[in-house]
């Protein structure tokens, strides 16, 4: 937009002073009227509009100033540092010259910068004002080191995007403490891309619904509860077997409870988080100053285990017992959570698996009986139908949006044979030359389907590096504690169930603008523990 008359006045006030500083390099008021600036970029740019003014007729000039005024005011009062992390856009200019026009100054900031340097040079100006596009603000608001930054004098933040979740908004305005002011983009490829998420997201719901009928909250969790006190019995009868933890007064090492039940060097991880969980849900107690009755699940696929470090930190406690537990005080409590689990939860052979896998605990840990192969959690059963369903269209809906010509690219990590979910779903709506891998190759796809393997950081960074531009992310995650792996599953598993709202920030913070979870926060099914997260590059 060209500029007015009372910018260049404007201008001419702030004299010798800085009115735009870019890499480094400061240009006056003065400077700028003369065309001084840096090649190329908004400097360029903004001396080029500042050239353009004696062409203006006056009803233009006119217009000019209004625009401008309209910005300086949203701006508000000097003093102004603004810096702006935009590419050379009509909106950036005119934000730039509003500052000008206001008398402040202008920070020319690289958006190609990584966050922890444009947080660096916002915090070295004392940027009073940001401005920059919506998804690099809820980047840079979800950076671990974000409070290293001295941030105090930032008042307000404009930032430009299509319509802003509102947890995103809150997450900003606690990370940076200034007010946050939206500019809608409209009909930008961004709003377009979220809005086809959206609905397809929306179909994936509708079409995953029938596998939620008349299954409720309550239900969930009285399930959970039964099967949960079941593991916890079997684990703590298992060890009293052996003459250990059956005196509240009377404590043992646990580098003392592992020989006592003899248990094989390959189960001792196994065992460690066994401790851990009992102590972290008050079954026994323990004395080192370890976490217990927290809840806090922190071990393998969200088992309640202590992470790699378990069986260490497990010698060197002390843990004290309780009353001794009977073979029919360990054996009923899995009554309950059968007749729980019949009513329309889920096969009953994924819970028998648990239940017999239970009995064979005291032969498992000493390595009289081999292991079996590691089993999913029983509650994941429950949400497989939601969750594939929701799955099969969500990449239904995206190989229907895929523009072409090029072919559909489309990795699906981690499958669990040839006839997939993933695979069923192309085939329905099938596409000339759609490509599924099963391993990487080197590109980048259009769309990228994995069950995680890592912790939400380090797997979302690795996944999101494999997307082409505009390309879709669908992640199935853990998302909560689920005991019964500390009887089924790995000796010593590496993932760690985390809330949904740390795989979406870490989803966030890889470069994902738009994140949104199956079933929603607040649905029975997302109770069983296993989310789908849908995500998107720009």
């Amino acid at each position: 937009m060209p500029t007015s008359p009372a910018l260049v006045s404007a201008l001419r006030e702030l004299g010798d002073r800085p009115a735009v500083v870019a890499e480094g390099r400061a240009i006056s008021g003065i400077g700028l009227l003369l065309g001084v600036s840096p090649p190329g970029g908004l400097p360029r740019a903004l001396a080029e509009r500042v050239a353009a003014h004696a062409a203006l007729a006056p009803s233009a000039a006119r217009t000019a100033e209004q625009r401008l005024r309209y910005w300086a005011g949203v701006l508000g009062p000097p003093p102004i540092r603004h810096t702006v992390l935009h590419p050379v856009t009509d909106l950036a200019v005119e934000l730039s010259l509003a500052t000008l026009l206001a008398g402040g100054t202008v920070h020319c900031g690289d958006p190609e910068q990584r966050p922890d340097q444009q947080l660096a040079a916002v915090a070295a100006h004392g940027t009073t004002h940001l401005s920059l596009p919506s998804a690099l603000l809820w980047h840079l608001s979800r950076q671990p080191d974000l409070a290293a930054h001295d941030l105090g004098a930032l008042r307000l933040v404009l930032h430009v995007g299509p319509e802003p979740r509102q947890e995103d908004v809150y997450a900003a305005v606690d990370a940076l403490g200034a007010v946050l002011a939206h500019v809608r983009a409209p009909d930008s490829d961004t709003e377009a891309a979220d809005r086809r998420l959206r609905a397809d997201a929306d179909a994936a719901t509708a079409a995953a619904w029938k596998h939620s009928i008349g299954i409720t909250a309550g239900q969930v969790l009285d399930f959970g509860a039964h099967l949960d006190r079941a593991v916890f019995r079997a684990l703590l009868h298992t060890l009293q077997q052996s003459g250990v933890l059956t005196d509240p007064g009377h404590g043992h090492t646990g580098a003392e409870i592992l020989a006592a039940a003899m248990v094989a060097p390959a189960q001792r991880p196994r065992v460690a988080r066994w401790l851990d969980a009992l102590a972290r849900h008050g079954l026994i107690t323990r004395h080192d100053g370890g976490t217990q009755g927290d809840g806090a699940g922190d071990g393998g696929a969200g088992d309640g285990g202590a992470g790699d470090d378990a069986e260490d930190r497990a010698e060197d406690a002390v843990f004290h017992g309780g009353p001794v537990l009977t073979a029919a005080e360990a054996r009923d409590p899995w009554r309950p959570a059968v007749d729980a689990w019949a009513d329309g939860l889920g096969p009953a052979t994924a819970l028998d698996r648990v239940r017999r896998g239970a009995l064979r605990l005291p032969r498992l840990i000493t390595g009289e009986e081999a292991p079996r192969p590691a089993a999913a959690p029983v509650r994941w059963a429950a949400a497989r139908g939601y969750l594939g369903a929701a799955l099969g269209a969500l990449v239904r809906g995206t190989a229907e949006a895929h523009p072409g010509p090029a072919p559909l690219r489309v990795l699906e990590l981690d499958p669990d044979g040839t006839d997939t979910t993933v695979a069923r779903a192309l085939a329905a709506r099938p596409r000339p030359n759609a490509e599924h891998h099963l391993t990487p190759d080197g590109g980048r796809y259009d769309l990228v389907v994995a069950t995680a393997t890592r912790q939400p950081q380090e797997e979302s960074a690795a996944l999101v590096r494999l997307l082409a531009p505009g390309g879709r992310l669908l992640l199935l995650a853990p998302t909560a504690e689920q005991l019964d792996l500390l009887v089924t599953g790995d000796a010593a598993p590496a993932l760690t169930a985390r809330p949904a709202e740390h795989w979406r920030a870490a989803l966030t913070a890889a470069g994902c603008p738009t994140v949104l979870t199956l079933p929603e926060d607040g649905h029975p099914m997302g109770l069983l523990g296993q989310r789908l997260f849908a995500a998107r590059v720009d």
